[in-house]
C-alpha cells in the first residue's frame, strides 16, 4: 500500500496556522483509506502537547483551534509518529501529547519509512 508521509519540521507554536494545512491533508488522505504518517520533528512537537494553550488558539479562516484539527486526523486514522530526540529535549514523555499519539521513533527509522519506494513524503 502507498504510504503518505507529512513531515513537520517547521511548523511550531509561534505560527500555529501553518500547521492546518498539513493537518487537513493528512486527514483527507486517511478518509481517503490511504496509510499516513505525520512526523512530528523539532518544535513542531509543541503542537501535540495536549495541555499547551496555544493549541486551543482559534485560527483564521476556519474559527477552530489547533487541537480541533488534531483530533481530527488522529479520529480519521493518521498515525502521528514523534521525534524521540525532540521529546528528550523537551524532557516530555509521550503522555504529554494528544491521546492517540502513536509512537515515538528516531532518525534512522524516519528516514528508513521516508525512502520506501511506496512512499511520497511532504515536508512542512
Amino acid at each position: 500500500m502507498k504510504r503518505l508521509i507529512l513531515q513537520l519540521w517547521r511548523t511550531s507554536p509561534e505560527q500555529p496556522n501553518l500547521a492546518v494545512t498539513p493537518l487537513l491533508m493528512a486527514t483527507t488522505a486517511a478518509a481517503m483509506n490511504m496509510d499516513v504518517e505525520i512526523h512530528v520533528i523539532g518544535s513542531s512537537v509543541d503542537l501535540f502537547i495536549k495541555d499547551n494553550p496555544k493549541n486551543q488558539q482559534i485560527l483564521a479562516p476556519s474559527m477552530r483551534p489547533l487541537s480541533a484539527f488534531v483530533e481530527d486526523a488522529i479520529r480519521t486514522g493518521v498515525k502521528i509518529k514523534v521525534c524521540s530526540t525532540a521529546l528528550r529535549e523537551r524532557q516530555l514523555q509521550i503522555t504529554d501529547l494528544f491521546e492517540g499519539t502513536a509512537e515515538v521513533i528516531g532518525m534512522v527509522t524516519m528516514i528508513d519509512l521516508a525512502t520506501d519506494p511506496n512512499t511520497t513524503v511532504l515536508t512542512y
